[in-house]
């Protein structure tokens, strides 16, 4: 068994990303499970203590002080007081050579300490916005000096966090941590004990890149719990009692962006981009792709998140018939072999997606759907994560990505800002209006605030499409019976770690 010597095993649908929250391509779970953030999002999506214990915010609405829990220590033996606090939260917010800060921090002035349990962080103005910038996993905590003396290897050889899992060892197949001697959380009520059970000792995280493949290596007892299995098996797996199967909404969105400066396609032309999103079969990629286990949308906040706005959806519709005209009225016209030019060039482009089996087969459909009214895509394929980036970097004329964040306004104002260009707004789209809707979003002092303009972010993107929304696919995951706390709370991206446990055998 999988669990063997008190020993659990993932698996994971990607190749891993060196576990550092600043140079890692992505975020995977590995990480979720080294290190830990100032603060937690609840259940309710209010913080909740985590590293630091208690906080407080000034009169004015600017100054806010956290006052860390006691006995922090880095997986090193190194104390995690304010200082290493700040100094992570600064690298977090800068990167590395970066000139400009992670979107998510840009409510943010200083971040200081004040003494050794104290983390002082001043924002520039009101806003109820500063905590989704502390609890999100871009913000985990580390040692800024051990991983400043290893930068190159950092999060490969080693990592230095306060999780309750050490990082053992690494590779893009691979990745051990082992329970962490410095770690407790006794001072958590979020993670109270269960009585009769006790924690693993011992974390495997597999890449296991096949649907096919994870579904075998949970089949023959290779892992004990996997996320992502074929969702075309999934009632199989949930009628299976080996296994406690499970599916909750995504806090993500599949979409296609279209390169704004690619005016000889059309892509700057608001009618051009309307034609392309009004010739796509949503539901029809749901059905064929996730096995139904999504929603098809036309927002780009997901059904079931935070301030989705479900009127948003009436704004679009499938009409091929009523694409064709718009592209003819935008001047393209049908030509040779049922593909449309404008000026001798033709409506034919090149849209990146990463060697992943849902986003590969969505490519393939809507290139598929396009062709009908007269639209040649053609999908180009690239690895994820960093290699994407890479090539996306480059300006293609489209590619088809999908977002995962627990927060998706403060996510999607990266991806279609105009001052978030050209990353992660690779689309290179710039909608004033909506700018100005991120900016009154970020202001906002309190929750009607943010929903009101939350509202206009919705409605101002769906009318004037600077990414295209495609699906929010369902997350899908199953585990051995016996395993238990091993999945995402609402509006997590991966598990707690803390809270994971076994069944004593009898």
């Amino acid at each position: 068994m999988a669990s063997a010597q008190n020993t659990l095993c993932e698996g994971f649908e990607y190749a891993f990303s060196r576990v550092d929250p600043v140079g890692g391509a992505h975020i995977d779970p590995p990480a979720a499970a080294v290190y830990e953030t100032l603060v937690a999002k609840g259940d309710n999506g209010e913080a909740i203590p985590f590293m630091a214990s208690r906080w407080d915010c000034d009169a004015e609405g600017i100054e806010w002080r956290f006052e860390l829990r006691p006995g922090l220590r880095f997986h090193s033996g190194a104390p995690c007081d304010a200082r290493a606090v700040a100094k992570a939260l600064e690298r977090c917010r800068w990167g590395d050579n970066r000139t400009r800060q992670m979107q998510y921090f840009d409510v943010v002035d200083t971040i200081a300490e004040d003494g050794p349990g104290t983390v002082v962080i001043r924002t520039h103005f009101p806003t109820a916005r500063l905590m989704q910038a502390l609890w999100g996993t871009h913000s985990a905590i580390f040692n800024e000096n051990a991983r400043a003396g290893n930068l190159a290897r950092y999060g490969m050889d080693m990592a230095d966090g306060t999780g309750p899992y050490r990082l053992d060892s690494w590779s893009p197949e691979k990745v051990v941590a082992v329970r962490a001697e410095t770690y407790s959380n006794a001072s958590l009520p979020m993670f109270a004990g269960r009585g009769d059970v006790f924690a693993a000792e011992r974390i495997e995280w597999l890449c296991l890149r096949s649907e096919d493949e994870r579904l075998k290596a949970l089949y023959d007892g290779r892992v004990d719990f996997l996320h992502a299995p074929p969702a075309h098996r999934f009632e199989e797996l949930a009628a299976d009692p080996r296994f406690d199967a499970a599916v909750t909404p995504q806090p993500s969105s599949v979409y296609l962006g279209l390169n704004f400066a690619r005016r000889d396609l059309g892509f700057d032309d608001l009618a051009v981009r309307r034609a392309v999103s009004m010739a796509i079969d949503r539901k029809s990629i749901v059905d064929q792709v996730v096995a139904g286990l999504g929603t098809a949308t036309y927002g780009a906040v997901p059904p079931g998140a935070e301030f989705h706005d479900g009127t948003v959806e009436a704004s679009g519709r499938h009409d091929p018939a009523a694409a064709a005209r718009l592209l003819e009225d935008a001047g393209w016209a049908l030509g040779e072999h049922g593909l449309r030019y404008r000026h001798g060039v033709a409506l034919s482009f090149e849209c990146v997606v990463q060697d992943d089996s849902v986003l590969h087969a969505t490519a393939r459909l809507v290139a598929a759907q396009l062709r009908h009214i007269g639209v040649e895509m053609s999908v180009e394929v690239a690895e994820p994560f960093a290699p994407f980036y890479k090539r996306i970097g480059t300006g293609p004329a489209s590619f088809l990505s999908k977002w995962l964040w627990p927060d998706p306004i403060d996510a999607l104002a990266g991806f279609t800002m105009t001052g978030c260009q050209p990353r992660p707004n690779w689309q290179r789209a710039s909608i004033p209006r909506l700018d100005l809707a991120f900016d009154r979003f970020r202001r906002a002092p309190d929750r009607a605030g943010t929903e009101e303009s939350a509202r206009d972010i919705q409605h101002l993107i769906a009318e004037n499409l600077p990414l295209i929304p495609l699906f929010a696919p369902f997350d899908l995951w199953v585990n051995r019976i016996g395993v238990h706390g091993w999945r995402p709370r609402p509006g997590h991206l991966y598990p707690y770690y803390q809270d994971i446990v076994l069944e004593r055998a009898a």
